[in-house]
């Protein structure tokens, strides 16, 4: 097969927005495994659903990774996101819920942009043995709630008192912040920090956070350079493209990035690779930069495929999020 008619069969538009089948949700039977509200085959409308993002962590690496997925509409979508995290993933051996599913939420209210989380004693008390479960739980908790616009630290109490530590290095005494990097491979300080979406078990996208120094040059095509490299070592994470596929050129008009390719050998063998996983994870780390909202796709100067927000009529079904359950 021609590495143009490789790509050629990703040549798509996918949606950033929501356009569903129209099914009630107050009519969705709530599956066995999940908690109320949360629905099985995912199809209500932008109207009665909502896209929310919940934090969990990596078996291998224990990397935190953004799950989406789709709820019913809710006058409390804050507690209702919440109660989904705490219920975990339906029978996923991959990724890890480390806040006890026996936790209950007692009380939920926000401030001042500060939410505070009451929640019962078996948060804390199933967590002291193992201090990696504890930042866990905390952190998976705070970066899921923040995510919501009116909230922008947590303070987590527990039967309603505040409590200085869970376990030993776990302060939650005072208000918590939400992670600027998500899994960064250091703190920045020695150039600029760029997120990168690679490969976890074919299953998901991780974002890693990675210094790639001080740069005079586009910071947008550095990203896009180290994307290429792949995860260099980092336990679990595999590179979305395989070694031998080049960047040739590069340009960012009208906030779309056009990415052309070398795909050397990896052009005449379809399978030795998942090229729509490849586009995605372009899309996504280049998507992290303000002035990019689409991306065009070449190969040796020929245009192979198109990513970008706008809505194809033709699939209403269609979403670009990254790790959308039931998708």
């Amino acid at each position: 097969m021609s590495q143009s008619g490789v790509w050629a069969r990703f040549s798509f538009t996918i949606l950033t927005g929501v356009f569903l089948l129209m099914v009630g949700c107050s009519n969705q039977a709530p599956s066995t495994f999940s908690p109320e509200g949360v629905l099985v085959d995912n199809s209500v409308t932008a109207e009665e659903g909502i896209i929310t993002t919940l934090y969990y962590i990596t078996r291998q690496g224990g990397y935190m990774v953004p799950i989406k997925q789709k709820l019913c509409a809710s006058d409390r979508p804050v507690r209702l996101t919440l109660g989904r995290l705490i219920g975990g993933l339906e029978a996923d051996d991959d990724l890890i819920a480390p806040i006890p599913a026996e936790t209950q939420v007692r009380d939920l209210y926000i401030r001042d942009g500060i939410a505070y989380v009451d929640l019962s004693s078996e948060f804390v008390g199933n967590q002291a043995a193992d201090d990696r479960y504890a930042q866990w739980a905390v952190e998976t908790l705070v970066q899921t709630i923040t995510q919501f616009d009116n909230i922008d630290k947590v303070q987590l109490l527990i039967n309603g008192k505040v409590k200085e530590k869970m376990a030993t290095g776990v302060d939650i005494s005072e208000p918590l912040k939400p992670k600027e990097w998500l899994n960064p491979l250091d703190d920045g300080t020695d150039g600029q920090m760029v997120l990168l979406y690679f490969d976890y078990r074919g299953k998901y996208l991780v974002p890693i956070s990675r210094s790639v120094g001080l740069l005079t040059e586009s910071l947008s095509r550095t990203a896009l350079e180290e994307l290429i490299k792949g995860p260099q070592g980092l336990v679990g994470l595999n590179s979305v493209v395989p070694d031998n596929v080049h960047l040739l050129n590069y340009r960012v008009e009208q906030e779309t990035a056009y990415i052309d390719l070398d795909l050397g050998e990896v052009g005449e063998d379809a399978d030795n690779w998942d090229e729509s996983r490849a586009l995605r994870s372009m899309l996504f780390t280049l998507q992290e930069f303000p002035h990019i909202h689409n991306v065009q796709l070449l190969v040796r100067g020929k245009i192979v495929g198109y990513l970008n927000g706008r809505p194809d009529l033709g699939n209403t079904q269609a979403f670009l999020e990254v790790n959308l359950m039931g998708n």
